[in-house]
């Protein structure tokens, strides 16, 4: 590796080397560049044997380390790390090395920091339905109701115990990122299940046909005979994800987190009634005017124009 504390870039000893070649000495264009005049001079010799090579920054490593750790030691301590997962003072007892050997050995590696140790994260893989209705994702989040003052990050108020709660129930369309929400006053399965019928219900407004349904494995809507007698009525097929694998519901997910930076967390509300007008504010917002980047800069509405065109040109 090159030295951390280099003065000069490779453009920075170009730049030497211009100003030695229109007349500069070597000692006054060093003083200018903050260098050494024997390094100037090295710097100028090399040039002159190697040229544009000489600009290139090298390892300041030596050619040769006589005394660095034996390669077989190495392994040992790089096997004992990530199997065990120590520290070098742990690691020093247990091997008999040199703490410090174990900690140079370590930082060469790249393992001196835990996290290295972390196997890498796996690449999944993106999906989207091809026809609006063809999925819904449906979740619910927690809310602390408002009291005076906009709530906890706008100052100090009473905890959320003493106000009470809300639960933000929000269905979105796997293909044109169409959202629903409404604020209800718990997540069990009678407000769950009357949220799917007037959901399907909104999207059916837009022309769209809901087939299917996706959930986590909360009780609402796994367990409830009410929330199954509701899918069974409106003809909706249930897909519940595996247990703790929320990516797989992302595109839900990835709304409640935008509702909560850009709605509920976005500035402070006088109460509760204020923020519950803007939420209605925000989703329009959000269905005609705020560009999606999963889809690739258009509005949901946008999308779903696009689609309904598309689809009466192929039957045209």
């Amino acid at each position: 590796m090159s030295h951390s504390s280099r003065k000069l870039t490779p453009f920075g000893r170009e730049l030497l080397i211009q100003r030695v070649q229109a007349g500069t000495s070597l000692r006054a264009a060093a003083a200018t560049l903050g260098i050494s005049a024997s390094w100037a001079h090295a710097l100028w010799h090399r040039f002159l044997t190697q040229g544009a090579l000489a600009f290139a920054i090298r390892s300041s490593r030596p050619r040769r380390s006589p005394r660095r750790t034996p390669a077989s030691l190495e392994r040992r301590i790089e096997r004992a790390r990530r199997r065990r997962g120590e520290g070098p003072l742990r690691l020093s007892w247990l091997l008999g090395i040199a703490r410090s050997t174990i900690y140079a050995v370590l930082r060469r590696l790249g393992l001196g920091r835990r996290s290295a140790l972390a196997l890498p994260r796996p690449q999944y893989r993106r999906y989207e339905r091809r026809h609006p209705g063809e999925l819904v994702h449906i979740d619910s989040k927690k809310l602390g109701r408002l009291g005076r003052g906009g709530g906890k990050r706008f100052g100090r108020t009473r905890p959320s115990q003493q106000r009470g709660w809300e639960y933000l129930h929000a269905a979105v369309d796997d293909r044109t990122r169409l959202a629903y929400v409404e604020r209800l006053a718990s997540d069990r399965a009678p407000d769950a299940a009357a949220f799917l019928v007037r959901a399907v219900a909104h999207f059916a407004g837009l022309g769209i046909r809901v087939r299917a349904v996706m959930t986590d494995n909360y009780w609402s809507y796994t367990k409830s005979p009410r929330y199954r007698a509701a899918l069974q009525s409106l003809g909706l097929r249930h897909l519940v994800i595996p247990r703790y694998t929320p990516r797989i519901n992302g595109k839900v997910e990835a709304f409640i987190g935008v509702l909560l930076r850009e709605w509920a967390y976005a500035r402070p509300y006088v109460d509760n009634r204020a923020r519950s007008i803007a939420l209605h504010h925000f989703v329009a917002h959000y269905t005609h005017r705020r560009p999606h980047g999963g889809l690739g800069g258009l509005t949901p509405m946008q999308r779903l124009t696009q689609d309904v065109h598309n689809v009466r040109g192929q039957y045209s």
